[in-house]
């Protein structure tokens, strides 16, 4: 199924299959470690505010809800 990084629930994993925006925010997502194939569990996100964490190869990151919203992932059901 297809959906967005913030709309994904806590405690579940999912594989990035693309970005919406533009070559800057694409830019820092990857240097995050943030790239179409890359699987990303997403931890938490605080209701109506607050950022979203995930876990990428090891590494905790933390971003805002609107870079989250355009990071689309499929998730493994």
């Amino acid at each position: 199924m297809l959906t967005n990084l913030d709309s994904l629930p806590a405690g579940r994993s999912a594989v990035v299959v693309g970005f919406g925006g533009g070559r800057g925010m694409m830019g820092k997502l990857e240097a995050m470690g943030i790239r179409p194939g890359k699987r990303v569990h997403k931890l938490s996100a605080q209701f109506m505010a607050g950022p979203v964490t995930v876990v990428v190869d090891g590494r905790q990151l933390a971003m805002g809800r609107g870079i989250a919203r355009r990071v689309q992932v499929r998730t493994d059901s």
